[in-house]
């Protein structure tokens, strides 16, 4: 699921805006905003921000205009100057969380994003983006219960909208970390009966049907998850570690090479095809890529 954050009519009926021009500024940003022209939105929003720094909304836009161009902290300063001069609007605090999620500061976007839940609990965007940076921070900020705090958020998205895109695959990932796999698996199903198209809880359900042994099972939604996303390399990574379960090195081999084709740094590819190579005897081969296993797992470790 792509994330995005929010566009609302707050920026329009929060409340009147000071001058007819600033006003005429901040909804032509907008609009250009909306239509992705984000050079447009930047300058249009900067012209707002020049007439009437005390408006909210215009300082909103500009934020989320400078976000899109790359300029963060610039974003940040006036996604920062919008919530000071309105800090009661939820969706103010949710864009500059998502700001902030998508430079990976998941420390930062924590209490931005519990505080947009707070101001409104309905925002599902907010608590579904709350819950996935409870799992990226809880290194960081020391979480012995991030399980339980994401799963709060996620599970009150999916009584709202089971149907939300990703909901059920990023449940079932964590309660795969904490070895509840049956849970898991019925999660990851219940993702791909909504989102078919979803590759990555094909290959995720694929992993755990493998370390079951059920591997026709497993072939069956990796052959899923190649007919979606078929130049995706963790596909045919995953389809060479089924292969391989089934005894069909042949096949194995062809899935690995397609991977590292596809992604020719995975050093984890390198080493697979490098023990399938060996298990062929081609050792040769079997030593080239356990070269390159080591050279990538340097680079990308």
């Amino acid at each position: 699921m792509i994330l995005s954050p929010a566009i609302a009519t707050i920026l329009l009926f929060v409340a009147p805006l000071q001058g007819s021009s600033t006003r005429s500024l901040c909804e032509r940003a907008l609009e250009h905003y909306r239509t992705k022209d984000y050079v447009a939105a930047v300058n249009t929003a900067s012209q707002a921000v020049q007439q009437d720094a005390g408006d909210a909304a215009c300082q909103h836009i500009y934020g989320l205009s400078l976000a899109a161009v790359g300029r963060n902290s610039e974003a940040e300063q006036h996604l920062n100057q919008a919530i000071a001069l309105k800090p009661n609007v939820g969706n103010y605090h949710y864009d500059l969380g998502f700001v902030l999620y998508q430079q990976k500061k998941y420390d930062a976007s924590v209490p931005v994003l519990k505080r947009a839940v707070e101001l409104d609990g309905e925002n599902l965007m907010a608590r579904f983006l709350l819950a996935r940076t409870y799992v990226s921070a809880h290194r960081s900020l020391l979480l012995g219960n991030f399980s339980k705090l994401a799963l709060e958020q996620l599970n009150y998205v999916a009584r709202k909208n089971p149907r939300f895109p990703t909901l059920h695959y990023h449940i079932g990932l964590i309660y795969s970390n904490d070895g509840a796999i049956d849970k898991a698996i019925w999660e990851l199903k219940l993702e791909i009966q909504y989102q078919p198209s979803n590759a990555q809880a094909c290959v995720a359900l694929a992993e755990l049907l493998l370390k079951k042994g059920e591997v026709e099972a497993a072939l069956e939604q990796l052959q899923l998850a190649e007919n979606t996303a078929p130049s995706v390399s963790l596909v045919h990574y995953t389809l060479a570690k089924a292969y391989r379960e089934q005894g069909r090195l042949d096949k194995a081999i062809e899935a690995a090479e397609k991977s590292v084709r596809l992604d020719a740094t995975s050093a984890d590819a390198h080493y697979l095809l490098g023990q399938l190579f060996r298990d062929n005897g081609q050792a040769e081969r079997a030593e080239q890529e356990l070269e390159l296993f080591k050279k990538y797992q340097i680079v990308n470790p």
